[in-house]
């Protein structure tokens, strides 16, 4: 990141990312607004996660910890593992759009990859905090830092894919945001090297996460081969959507950021096969569960998560992946819904709302509502979850915010040309 004037790599890295949150926080007072509500948002469930559910630790106080949360000794996993859940799948799917814009050489595409390489970084900064939330003394949590000790762990192998493939991205956004604002391409070499890396980590990133699941071996409803697979299938899906989802609101409030009718229509592809592939792989899972297992606590965790009743959350959100998952398919496939970038917008959000629904408490519940002798268990989510769980999103919402305000800002003013 030299090229000009003599300066050091160090320099430049530092010159870029403040450039970044410069640029990032300038705006007009609906968007300072927009962030300040956020920011208030992010402040209270920040305190509400510090000082309230862990202030045993931070405060000396007898009052707090996890029993303030809905999680259990039966249910250890809840609303917190949900959100590591689901925004790791998202942030595998950044490489979709890399594909396309670079080794496939589509402009339109290349130019909308800094905004999922952002999406990237912060899904799993979300990821990581999801899990820090959910543990009772977070401290603790550096005595297991992976030091690689047991190649079997997948704690180790899940913290070396993660950080990567975050840091990665994270590197290829200021990089890129670098060449551009000095009206410079972004060379073949360092795409080829982005590309080779971030390739199988994309893959890598989600399917550990399944593999944790299969590690927990008293709860065979999570132990399905089929889990990695129908991991990745929904992630990509509910990535692009996300994605395509910024994009609309981009083009709808600001006049100088346009995308072409057919990257919406491509990445519209792409999430309709998915989500077929996905809504596949849970049916050939439901089959084997209620058809011809072997294991009566499996077919017991399932039968709870498919027949619990409506009220039974799981429940819910189990059917209601499978119905708005099929209504976006559906949708996709008639010609008048791909015609406008509005109806695309719209059955974006179905399989944004249907994978979130199937991501969450839908896949990480199920294994824990039947305890391994068998018991029901149960789980709800309380208002402290809920508000921390805002505070989290908040907090990386604004950041999210700042990268695409000052990469847009950068490819308007100064990188338009050298895409």
């Amino acid at each position: 990141m030299a090229e000009r004037g003599g300066k050091g790599t160090l320099y430049e890295a530092v010159e870029t990312f403040i450039y970044v949150f410069r640029e990032g926080l300038k705006g007009s007072r609906a968007y300072k607004m927009f962030l300040l509500g956020l920011g208030v948002m992010a402040a209270y469930g920040i305190y509400l996660w510090v000082f309230v559910q862990h202030a045993p630790i931070f405060l000396g106080s007898d009052k707090g910890g996890l029993y303030m949360t809905g999680v259990n000794e039966d249910v250890p996993w809840g609303l917190y593992i949900s959100f590591f859940t689901l925004w790791v799948g998202i942030a595998a799917s950044a490489v979709i759009f890399s594909f396309i814009g670079y080794v496939f050489g589509d402009k339109d595409f290349k130019k909308i990859i800094p905004f999922a390489e952002a999406q990237a970084v912060i899904a799993l900064i979300i990821t990581i905090w999801g899990i820090v939330a959910n543990l009772g003394r977070p401290e603790r949590a550096l005595v297991r830092l992976p030091r690689f000790e047991n190649l079997r762990s997948m704690l180790d192998w899940d913290f070396f894919v993660i950080m990567t493939y975050m840091t990665l991205n994270a590197i290829m956004y200021l990089y890129t945001v670098h060449r551009y604002r000095k009206g410079l391409a972004i060379p073949w070499n360092a795409i080829v090297v982005y590309m080779i890396i971030s390739s199988p980590f994309a893959i890598g990133i989600h399917t550990v996460t399944a593999f944790i699941f299969h590690a927990l071996t008293a709860r065979p409803a999570l132990n399905s081969a089929l889990l990695a697979p129908r991991f990745i299938a929904t992630a990509f899906a509910s990535g692009p959507a996300l994605l395509l989802l910024v994009l609309y609101i981009l083009e709808k409030y600001t006049k100088e950021f346009t995308v072409p009718l057919r990257v919406y229509r491509i990445t519209l592809n792409v999430i309709a096969i998915s989500l077929t592939t996905g809504l596949f792989f849970t049916l050939a899972e439901a089959h084997e569960a209620f058809w011809y297992t072997t294991e009566p606590l499996k077919r017991h965790q399932l039968e709870a998560t498919f027949y619990g009743g409506v009220i039974n959350i799981v429940t819910f959100l189990m059917w209601l992946w499978i119905a708005l998952g099929t209504a976006a398919v559906l949708l996709s496939m008639v010609p008048s819904m791909r015609r406008s970038k509005g109806s695309i917008a719209y059955i974006a959000a179905l399989t944004f709302i249907a994978v979130f629904a199937e991501k969450t408490l839908a896949t990480v519940i199920p294994g824990f509502i039947i305890n391994p002798m068998n018991v029901p268990a149960t789980y709800h989510i309380t208002p402290m979850e809920v508000f921390v769980g805002i505070g989290i999103h908040a907090t990386l919402l604004i950041l999210y915010a700042i990268l695409v305000k000052a990469y847009f800002y950068t490819l308007r003013v100064k990188g338009g040309d050298v895409v």
